[in-house]
């Protein structure tokens, strides 16, 4: 991964630390990773960003769902921190199917489940929440809600990742001529700009509100290369924010056709 990272040009990067669809991690091996942090030192790729598997559910109400995430997000904490990552990435969870849009009950548990888990986790990764499209049951797809988690931490423990075409497909229009502004400004309100750890920088399939959580290519979708060109250079966001691609892979070279759109987009 580290040297794939150096041959692309990365300046940041997202992996995952184990399969994302299930099964038991297996163990790290020290010699490798520290072989990762050096090609990553050597290239000035920084942060690494990790994410949780998307299986984890925070807000379950069945004991031993909720139980095994916690123990899950716990346990990609300290590999998180063994790899050298500064942040771990993880998506909200799911409500119970009679429990209304972003339910206070899930946001609820959401909140115990993180308790729980920085109460058996005390070291330096942050945890960031990141924000979700509603599709089905998500909860935590507007910015009340993943604010009222986030803010419920202090801000070395927890802070928050903004998807670019989950906000899209929960009705935020990146799109008008003053949409990133003000976009940016509600966030800033109610989850906080010094609170965002890292953005996913993907264009939607789905259109405005339509829950659909499927991402393009940069500027093939319904966002458009003007809108990142605004997001990019936006003067409420550091310089030095970590901005990570989750774009589709449909054929061989399109995640550095994307980072070559992304930059030149920034660049311009």
């Amino acid at each position: 991964m580290a040297r794939t990272a150096l041959e692309l040009g990365c300046e940041t990067v997202q992996i995952f630390s184990r399969s994302p669809r299930g099964g038991k991690a297996k163990e790290l091996s020290l010699p490798d990773v520290e072989k990762m942090r050096s090609v990553l030192e050597e290239g000035g790729i920084y942060p690494l960003v990790v994410h949780i598997p998307y299986y984890v559910n925070l807000a379950s109400d069945d004991p031993d769902t909720r139980s095994y995430s916690i123990d899950v997000l716990v346990e990609d904490l300290r590999r998180t921190e063994v790899l050298g990552g500064k942040y771990l990435v993880t998506h909200v969870g799911h409500r119970r199917k009679e429990e209304p849009p972003e339910s206070a009950d899930a946001l609820a548990r959401v909140y115990t489940s993180l308790e729980e888990a920085l109460g058996r986790y005390d070291g330096p990764v942050r945890i960031l929440l990141e924000n979700t499209s509603g599709m089905g049951r998500e909860i935590g797809y507007t910015f009340e809600a993943l604010g009222a988690l986030v803010r419920s931490f202090p801000e070395s423990q927890v802070g928050a990742c903004l998807d670019t075409a989950h906000a899209f497909a929960a009705g935020y229009d990146w799109t008008e001529p003053d949409g990133v502004r003000k976009i940016l400004t509600y966030f800033d309100r109610h989850v906080g700009l010094s609170r965002l750890g890292a953005m996913h920088l993907n264009d939607a399939k789905g259109t405005l509100g339509g829950r659909l959580d499927r991402h393009a290519h940069i500027g093939q979708g319904n966002l458009g290369e003007e809108t990142f060109r605004r997001i990019l250079t936006s003067d409420l966001l550091p310089d030095d924010l970590p901005g990570l691609l989750e774009t589709p892979i449909d054929d061989y070279g399109d995640d550095l056709s994307n980072m070559k759109k992304i930059r030149s987009l920034r660049d311009s």
